[in-house]
């Protein structure tokens, strides 16, 4: 633990448990020094994020004092109090695709260009319902460099997830229709169209006929049939075709397209589209922290114009302080960087756990865009999540035959003894 930190929870600690009480004072930095046998500026930074997060103030030619009263020092323990039914269960080992492995780095990165938006005047105003232009402006230029997407800025519309996005698309169009998916449906996508009544078909994207009443298409490019596999030309020319013959659109969701570390890169459907039929979607939700919430949107010509004209109808979506940190370090190139990293991580991390799964002998498949393998297990569905929850292992569940193993957030040196625990609890199964 950092020595600040140390200095920080002491004081923190003494004013929640009464200690120290309202108006109270803090030594001085100097005292402090000596308390705690460390530097001045240990104790001016513990003390600047005590007066950050509201325990105390300081006081000009005083000094520092407690700031907080009871009453919110009861507030404070309440909120710390979490009930038992709201928490997660706590996994040593975690093969679910909802997280990824965070480099501490990583977090002082986005800090430091939080740190930087806050200083801006900017953020004393409302935002753009639309999105922030300087964002917009960054990710039309990255969507072009990465993805082929060739957009101006009026065309982007940002907002904190793709679900939220879906829904404004959705309340855009004059009135339910029927919307083509794919098996398995994507959940928060299939929410969104019933929400507006939507009737949800399954389709086969190689049988021509089953384009042919449909007005929306909901596809997610880097995952599509059977192994989850990038949307392959042949078909991505067929779609295209059919979307203009039988007048559909298309809604292209691009889900970590650009981390394409086993197969070769590609550009986005919607660089191919001459016909204005497609609206690209795009999300960083597993290329930075999972707790950053920012997509985007590009759409086509006629829908753009229609959002304009109706934009003062609409309120920001995305926080304006994530937009203009996350626009200044696209700016700044680490996005590109970080994207290159996180390709030859998860290429090793892929390796690693097929060659694991390969020696205990199972059927697997890659799910590229979402870090995970697919694999074929015989088992009494119950029964093997029990003796997951029993070895604190974290699992998804197996939908017809195959769970989805995730690599994102194990450390690469600890996916072999991983493999070898699911094995062991696979085999647990068949034993009983």
């Amino acid at each position: 633990m950092k020595k600040y930190k140390t200095v920080y929870d002491y004081y923190r600690n003494a004013i929640l448990d009464g200690y120290l009480k309202k108006n109270d004072a803090l030594p001085s930095i100097r005292k402090a020094c000596e308390q705690f046998q460390c530097s001045q500026t240990t104790i001016e930074h513990a003390y600047e994020q005590l007066v950050l997060d509201g325990y105390i103030e300081a006081i000009e030619k005083v000094g520092y004092r407690v700031r907080l009263e009871e009453a919110q020092i009861k507030l404070h323990r309440k909120m710390e109090e979490i009930p038992s039914l709201a928490q997660e269960d706590h996994y040593e080992l975690d093969f679910r695709p909802r997280s990824v492995a965070i480099q501490a780095n990583d977090v002082q990165m986005w800090k430091r260009y939080i740190r930087q938006a806050f200083e801006l005047d900017i953020m004393n105003t409302y935002g753009d319902p639309q999105g922030e232009f300087a964002l917009r402006q960054a990710l039309s230029l990255y969507a072009y460099k990465n993805r082929g997407v060739m957009c101006r800025t009026s065309q982007v519309l940002v907002g904190p997830n793709y679900q939220t996005l879906l829904f404004v698309l959705c309340g855009m169009f004059d009135v339910p229709g029927i919307v083509g998916m794919e098996k398995p449906f994507h959940p928060q996508a299939q929410r969104v169209f019933e929400s507006y009544g939507w009737e949800i078909r399954e389709v086969d994207l190689s049988h021509e006929n089953e384009l042919e009443e449909i007005d929306v298409l909901y596809i997610n490019s880097a995952s599509t049939g059977e192994h989850k596999e990038p949307l392959k030309p042949s078909m991505r020319d067929h779609i295209l075709a059919q979307a203009q013959i039988h007048d559909f659109l298309i809604i292209e969701d691009d889900y970590n397209g650009e981390l394409t570390y086993r197969s070769r890169s590609r550009r986005a459907m919607f660089s191919y589209d001459t016909n204005d039929r497609v609206l690209y979607c795009g999300s960083f939700s597993r290329l930075l922290l999972p707790s950053v919430r920012i997509s985007y949107v590009v759409l086509n010509e006629m829908w753009t114009q229609y959002y304009l004209s109706h934009k003062t109808e609409y309120g920001p979506m995305a926080s304006k302080l994530e937009q203009i940190a996350f626009a200044n370090y696209i700016a700044d190139g680490h996005l590109d960087r970080h994207v290159r990293k996180l390709k030859r991580d998860y290429k090793e991390k892929s390796l690693c756990m097929e060659a694991a799964l390969e020696k205990k002998g199972y059927t697997y498949y890659l799910n590229e865009a979402y870090l995970s393998y697919m694999v074929k297990l015989d088992v009494d569905p119950y029964t093997f999540h029990e003796k997951a929850k029993e070895a604190k292992v974290g699992m998804s569940e197996i939908e017809k035959g195959w769970v989805e193993l995730s690599f994102a957030s194990i450390e690469q040196d600890q996916i072999e003894s991983a493999i070898t625990l699911f094995d062991q609890i696979v085999k647990s199964c068949k034993e009983n």
